[in-house]
């Protein structure tokens, strides 16, 4: 059990620092792109982004849970290298297409997401990144199911520092604007891919195989409409906002959401990123189900500490880098982090259905979910904007996760026990709720008093045997190894 929670954090942790590394640079050039761009250019580029990503989570999303999927499946080598291959070239495929057929209907595109035509130069560049998109997930997928961590992560942070360097050569020096975001995105995704590309066929070389191709569709077809679903629950309250309220709400709306969505950055995706490649070697173990049930209490505690402290200091924040006409974005942040609480437990409850290979019920609950979601998007969002969007989304992914538990436990038993996780979330809410009361003049007092709440939070989760005295002091023990590994702890220190 302590081996494969070392395994497990070693690899998170990898991912994990990527994605810190990332996003804190991301976090840091938020005062850059609020003062070059106004909240009606962050929501046309939010529009945008999120219609790319509803084609790709549609089209090349389910690629990547098939992947993983037969690579460990498949025992020869050759087998691999064959299914592999064989979805670069259905990814390719299908990524032409797609560009092909943005660039010959952006005007309608272009009418239909952002309300005008005269933005068609702006889906065309969109479409042009979808092609880069497909190959990229084929490349990291097929690194994650090797579980090349480290290169995987490079691979992101070069793209991220060109994409950054690029924004300022064509926001701040050349004016650009809105269109310089999307020349960036493209020329560093695209570059970026090419050496993945290239690195790939190498690995695996350039083969078809029909047979490879029907194993994967008949695994992976059923997760285009889960992942069509996670889209909507995630993203569909931008457009009806739009029609609710305007553009300009929904950048204030997607600043803060981007805010909540750290705790998906930072805990869900590092740790889903290994998990779907571990949880397969974890099932076939004698006891796997007492690995798994421990694996989530260690998990949920991350979720909800991430979320806490997020929730708390989220105000000061952005009242610090944003000017004042984004600083309502706050109000929405700790609702969007309870609802990626809620989607890293989805994903945790998702192990039963991959093992046991039955992946076809998990599409009517995401049809189900995504249904649920626009109805409260109605009627939520028409009462109280921003806010009522945020928890619709927070609602439907708690459904969702109920829903997936519920599936996986028929087809893939695992004894889970939830009554430390439902303390340690009631803990979290009370210590929020007092956070939120407080209000001084001073900016120091004020994070210096919400730190000793954090303080007494975690002094209460001990003490209230949320987790064991033993396992805070193996808990420790793997923290320490971990500095070590990474440089950042002393060997007198691990060994004590």
């Amino acid at each position: 059990m302590l081996d494969e929670l070392k395994h497990l954090l070693k690899h998170s942790t990898i991912y994990g620092l990527g994605n810190v590394l990332g996003k804190v640079v991301g976090f840091l050039m938020i005062p850059f792109y609020t003062h070059y761009l106004t909240p009606a250019d962050y929501g046309t580029l939010e529009l945008l982004d999120l219609s790319l990503s509803l084609t790709a989570l549609i089209l090349t999303m389910w690629l990547n849970a098939s992947i993983i999927r037969h690579y460990n499946d498949f025992e020869q080598v050759q087998d691999r290298r064959e299914a592999v291959s064989t979805v670069l070239i259905v990814a390719g495929v299908i990524g032409l297409a797609v560009a092909g057929t943005g660039i010959g209907l952006s005007r309608a595109i272009s009418n239909l997401i952002l309300a005008t035509p005269e933005l068609h130069y702006f889906v065309s560049l969109e479409a042009l990144s979808f092609l880069a998109t497909t190959i990229n997930v084929v490349c990291l997928s097929y690194l994650r199911a090797r579980q090349r961590s480290t290169l995987v992560v490079y691979a992101g942070l070069l793209s991220l520092f060109s994409s950054l360097c690029l924004n300022i050569c064509f926001i701040a020096v050349l004016r650009l604007g809105p269109v310089g975001v999307l020349y960036s995105s493209l020329i560093s995704g695209t570059a970026v891919t090419l050496g993945l590309m290239v690195y790939l066929v190498r690995e695996v070389g350039f083969t078809f195989s029909l047979s490879k191709l029907r194993t994967v569709i008949s695994f992976g077809a059923p997760l285009i409409l889960t992942s069509a679903a996670a889209f909507v629950i995630n993203f569909s309250d931008r457009f009806f906002l739009r029609h609710f309220a305007t553009v300009s709400a929904v950048g204030i709306y997607a600043l803060g959401y981007k805010c909540g969505y750290m705790l998906s950055l930072l805990v869900v995706q590092p740790f889903d990123t290994i998990w779907q490649a571990r949880l397969y070697e974890i099932g076939k173990r004698e006891g796997s189900g007492q690995v798994f049930t421990r694996l989530f209490e260690y998990y949920f505690f991350c979720l909800v500490a991430s979320a806490l402290v997020l929730s708390m200091y989220i105000r000061e924040v952005l009242a610090f880098i944003t000017p004042p006409q984004f600083h309502s974005a706050y109000k929405v942040v700790p609702i969007v982090a309870l609802a990626y609480v809620f989607q890293g437990t989805n994903r945790f409850f998702l192990a039963g259905a991959y093992i046991a290979k039955k992946t076809a019920a998990l599409a009517s609950v995401g049809l189900l979910c995504a249904a649920v979601n626009l109805a409260l998007n109605v009627v939520l969002i028409s009462s109280f904007g921003m806010i009522g969007a945020a928890w619709s989304t927070a609602a439907s992914f708690f459904l969702m996760s109920a829903l997936a538990l519920v599936v996986s436990q028929r087809v893939y038993r695992i004894p889970y026990s939830f009554s430390r996780s439902t303390g340690l979330i009631a803990l979290a809410v009370v210590a929020y709720c007092v956070g939120s009361l407080v209000s001084l003049p001073s900016l120091a007092m004020q994070v210096l008093v919400k730190l000793s709440i954090l303080v007494a939070f975690a002094l209460a989760v001990f003490r209230l045997g949320v987790f064991s005295r033993d396992e805070v002091e193996r808990g420790k023990i793997v923290a320490r190894r971990l500095l070590r590994r990474y440089g950042l702890g002393s060997t007198a220190a691990v060994g004590r």
